[in-house]
């Protein structure tokens, strides 16, 4: 008898102690789970960026000719392009707006052989180029904040250089001769791309646009030309945001 009442006093303390300790770890507080912050993408921001370029040019040199066997109305143009930009972004939710301006320094250049008649300046044979040393824009932006990735579609006014040059051989008074001529071209652009965040002030990037900068007269010794260019550009940069 004495045995089962030190066994079932036994028991009894163990409970006890089992639901002493259980009460004491419910008065443990549990951790906080403090949530990520969410990448704020609003302000001010800029950078440098680089790439490739290349599109076609189309003019309307032929018209000077009253026989043109080879004429150079069309060819390609292509070329390294690369600058600064900065731009302002506003942010609801997740969606992101902005504005944006970028100058690039560029090599974008393309030629192509003609040869025909010009009445009043005469048979001659040679080679047109086009020629692009700078280009600008100036544009909207907006796009959709996965926290630090950002996805966007932009668009705007594009400005550029062009140097147009015709240099080639006139059979009828026999001598080699070259002109030139000079115009500021002004198109649209229109693009996408996306950034990703990598700090809270570093931001990786990489865009793809279509650009069309119109159509410029340029004066020429065989006459006016009338001559345009598009092209497709891809770049990547680097941003700070302030």
């Amino acid at each position: 008898m004495m045995k089962c009442l030190l066994v079932t006093a036994t028991a009894a303390s163990v409970l006890a102690l089992g639901l002493g300790a259980a009460q004491a770890a419910d008065l443990v507080p549990e951790p906080v789970v403090v949530a990520p912050a969410v990448f704020n993408w609003a302000g001010f921001y800029a950078g440098v960026h680089a790439g490739y370029a290349w599109g076609d040019q189309d003019d309307n040199q032929s018209i000077l000719f009253d026989d043109a066997p080879l004429p150079a109305d069309s060819f390609n143009v292509d070329g390294f392009i690369g600058g600064v930009h900065g731009g302002y972004n506003w942010q609801m939710d997740q969606f992101v707006f902005g504005v944006e301006g970028d100058i690039d320094y560029t090599n974008i250049k393309g030629s192509e052989g003609y040869a025909g008649f010009v009445p009043g300046f005469g048979d001659i044979e040679g080679n047109l180029e086009l020629k692009s040393q700078w280009q600008a824009s100036a544009r909207l932006r907006a796009g959709y904040a996965f926290d630090n990735f950002l996805v966007y579609a932009t668009g705007g006014i594009a400005f550029a250089d062009g140097k147009l040059t015709s240099s080639g051989y006139n059979f009828d008074a026999p001598g080699n001769f070259s002109s030139d001529d000079s115009n500021t071209h002004v198109g649209w652009t229109i693009g996408a791309g996306a950034e990703y965040a990598f700090s809270p002030n570093w931001i990786a990037r990489a865009e793809l646009r279509y650009t069309d900068f119109g159509s410029k007269t340029y004066q020429l010794l065989e006459g006016p030309v009338d001559a345009s260019w598009d092209q497709t550009s891809v770049t990547v940069g680097l941003s700070y945001k302030f």
